[in-house]
């Protein structure tokens, strides 16, 4: 079942049950934007796990060999011919700055609760 729906049919049935203070529920699955994270919160979700915008970030190019031990990008191996090309460094500011602008845009990307407009 696709997260979406399925975190509305949980939130119902916590809701329907009488559960939803009890249980707090985890959205996770191709969040990488700030767009991303409120739409699910919007949906219910209490927390958003976000792994695919690091990877991004990183340098993951999604060549869909990680179980092979021969990622291009160096991110997903034990490789040293191919982990050379990963530097810590220059990707540490990269995803820092990733998190940075994704942690900040979901308050930019909708209205308070309440509100027609967009809070400055």
């Amino acid at each position: 079942m696709p997260l979406r729906e399925a975190l509305a049919l949980v939130v119902n049935g916590l809701i329907g049950f009488g559960l939803r203070e009890e249980v707090r529920v985890v959205a996770s699955g191709k969040i990488f934007t700030g767009f991303h994270l409120v739409k699910n919160m919007a949906l219910g979700a209490d927390l958003c796990n976000s792994a695919r915008g690091m990877m991004f970030a990183l340098g993951y190019v999604h060549s869909l060999t990680c179980n092979t031990n021969r990622c291009p990008s160096g991110v997903a191996t034990q490789d040293p011919r191919l982990y050379r090309g990963l530097v810590v460094e220059e990707k540490a500011r990269r995803v820092a700055r990733f998190h940075a602008a994704t942690v900040r845009a979901p308050p930019t990307s909708s209205p308070p609760p309440g509100c027609a407009t967009r809070a400055s």
